[in-house]
């Protein structure tokens, strides 16, 4: 009877933490640890320590040992109320006497009870009340399980993108409040153009004609120990781009050389912080298109059919020494303020020396003098309507 109304106990202050408002990442009767990024359960039944794992094992966890202060902490409150003291994945080599978790390290001293270890028994139980810690008891003693699991921190969202859409935004687990510690959340990025660009999270065939940008921004994660490593393809097999957080300076923008971009945010078990968010835009990889001498003429992509949606083109003029180019648009029609040809008085894209955005379907005729023997031409399509484009030619004066 006793035994009876003690486990109606014990599994009332076991369970007392289920409403918590992070609970939602563990299975139902789990109680997540925002200190470990954990879901721990304590028995309601007694048993020898042999059984403890099993029964952890079969509910899904595994037998818990404490693998830092903070995990110490934590427990102490979350077993603080139990009348019985659960058993810890900690046991004594009675050859060599020194104890062992389950993992064969070793619980420093002071995760240990006062008085402890001591020689009455070689499995560890943990104690939440007085002073905390692991207390040596006998093995075949009845004491409740103690289990923990990895809940599933990590995004399930399987596509990023879809037939209208180029870029996009992805956000760190719990951002912008806190990310998680223990995480390996693994996300791939995969383009490709037809009547429209689609990406996925998900691996899709796709032409090498498009190549991804990432840009992470904000970036608030614990140096060093947290990080993201970003891979040119969907897999950690293709050739590495680098990582966030080197030792010597941090870095938050990459490029893939292709259709498709995976990475890695990987957390260790101590600190967190508010996270990040990714800015992804995936671009046409045509190549660009260079004249120089002393004149030359241009096209849209396809003129004078429609050019594609998601075009970029680059145009580049080199004039001889000494000399300006004149550069004359003799026909433009594209969709008002969303397809544009931009024109710059210099030898790249650069926003500093930006001359011109031109829309629409009214702009020609339409010409203008560089002050430089050097222009640069970019032509920008969105996914929504393609007309014919525009045509001009250029010479030297």
């Amino acid at each position: 009877m006793i035994a009876a109304v003690l486990t109606a106990l014990l599994f009332a202050s076991a369970t007392q933490y289920a409403t918590a408002a992070d609970n939602n990442h563990c299975p139902s009767g789990w109680t997540f640890s925002t200190n470990t990024s954990y879901c721990y359960i304590q028995s309601s039944q007694y048993m020898t320590y042999s059984e403890a794992d099993p029964y952890c094992q079969s509910i899904g966890g595994s037998q818990v040992f404490v693998f830092t202060t903070r995990e110490l902490t934590w427990l102490t409150d979350f077993t603080s109320s139990s009348l019985v003291q659960p058993w810890i994945a900690t046991t004594r080599n009675t050859t060599t006497n020194i104890w062992y978790n389950s993992d064969k390290t070793t619980p420093p001293r002071s995760y240990w009870t006062t008085g402890e270890p001591g020689v009455n028994g070689d499995c560890a139980t943990f104690k939440g009340i007085t002073t905390a810690g692991l207390k040596a008891t006998q093995c075949y003693s009845l004491q409740p399980a103690l289990c923990r699991q990895m809940p599933a921190l990590c995004p399930t969202i399987k596509d990023y993108g879809g037939s209208s859409t180029r870029s996009g935004t992805i956000q760190s687990p719990g951002y912008p409040v806190q990310y998680y510690n223990n995480l390996d959340c693994w996300y791939t990025i995969t383009c490709k153009f037809r009547n429209s660009l689609i990406c996925q999270i998900v691996i899709v065939s796709a032409p090498k004609n498009t190549y991804i940008t990432l840009l992470f921004n904000p970036y608030m994660v614990q140096d060093y120990v947290d990080y993201i490593d970003v891979y040119d393809g969907p897999n950690s097999s293709y050739p590495f781009l680098g990582t966030t957080d080197y030792w010597y300076f941090l870095r938050f923008d990459f490029e893939s050389s292709n259709n498709s971009v995976s990475f890695k945010f990987h957390t260790d078990n101590i600190i967190t912080d508010k996270g990040w968010q990714l800015t992804w835009n995936a671009k046409s990889n045509t190549p660009p298109i260079s004249q120089s001498g002393q004149n030359g003429s241009f096209t849209s992509p396809n003129y004078p059919n429609d050019y594609d949606p998601y075009t970029e083109q680059l145009y580049y003029i080199t004039a001889p020494l000494g000399f300006q180019v004149n550069v004359s648009i003799t026909d433009f029609v594209t969709e008002l303020n969303f397809d544009i040809l931009e024109i710059y008085n210099s030898s790249y894209v650069s926003s500093n020396y930006l001359v011109a955005n031109l829309s629409g379907p009214s702009i020609a005729p339409w010409s203008w003098v560089s002050p430089s023997r050097y222009v640069t031409m970019r032509f920008k399509s969105d996914y929504m309507v393609q007309k014919k484009g525009f045509s001009l030619f250029w010479f030297i004066q």
